[in-house]
């Protein structure tokens, strides 16, 4: 999140679900036209997170989509001209720009005809003299980056182990060599690229709602026990393994407040 803890509370918009012909499509569309986190939930279908996780959806073909609109969801925006570039670009269509107030506002219509609001956010406007803010919205102090030998395997394994969800584009040099990419992984962002000399040694620790289902799911992937997971002495179900490029990941879960000793 960009601002902190969640705001929960009655009356608040908390989940959308949005109709689609095809929902990988309709994700794709709403990720890169507006920076929604896209991801897998328990039941495999697909679901977002929107720019700062404070309201959550999926997308459903169980309906058709409906280019009449009733309620119209508003999707903020810091720079309206060039989300709307970003709209036609995923193969959406902009039906209307301006509002009588002058507010900064667009209706548009997703690839499956859905219409949406655009509306640019004073709040969000570009510092003067091409200022960007000194931490990315989505990251935070400290983000972790993995150097491995053959990045690209490397995305695949931790799609397939660790449930992730590669956010952004890949960054190459000229000869190749992926230098940079990131996975979205629960609530932490991972970043990973090739290794320039000898790769790093890293051990991460994650918590999962589900250690056991998150401990399967790496295993069957290919991850190597080296701690079995257990109940441990300081209130966590956790163990350690280790992946195919070298480093090393805890699975845990709490499931009891630690004795003060």
């Amino acid at each position: 999140m960009a601002h902190g803890k969640p705001t929960f509370g009655p009356g608040k918009i908390c989940y959308l679900e949005i109709p689609a012909d095809d929902a990988a499509r309709a994700s794709a569309f709403y990720r890169d036209a507006f920076g929604w986190q896209v991801r897998r939930r328990g039941d495999g279908e697909l679901a977002f997170d929107d720019g700062v996780g404070e309201v959550s959806g999926t997308w459903t073909t169980e309906r058709a989509p409906d280019p009449h609109p009733g309620i119209v969801v508003h999707v903020m925006v810091a720079d309206l001209s060039q989300a709307l570039d970003r709209v036609r670009a995923g193969g959406g269509e902009v039906v209307k720009v301006g509002h009588p107030s002058g507010e900064r506002v667009a209706h548009v219509r997703d690839p499956a005809g859905n219409m949406i609001g655009v509306y640019q956010g004073h709040e969000l406007a570009t510092p003067e003299r091409g200022e960007v803010a000194p931490v990315p919205a989505h990251l935070t102090t400290v983000t972790t980056r993995l150097s491995l030998v053959d990045a690209p395997a490397a995305l695949d394994f931790y799609i397939a182990a660790f449930d992730a969800t590669e956010i952004g584009e890949r960054f190459h040099l000229p000869d190749g060599s992926m230098v940079h990419a990131e996975l979205q992984i629960g609530d932490a962002v991972v970043m990973v690229g090739e290794a320039d000399g000898e790769p790093t040694r890293s051990l991460l620790a994650t918590y999962w709602e589900d250690a056991d289902a998150a401990w399967q799911r790496a295993i069957e992937a290919g991850a190597e026990i080296i701690h079995p997971l257990d109940d441990q002495f300081y209130g966590d179900r956790a163990g350690r393994l280790g992946d195919p490029f070298g480093q090393q990941w805890t699975i845990a879960m709490r499931i009891a407040e630690p004795a003060i000793r």
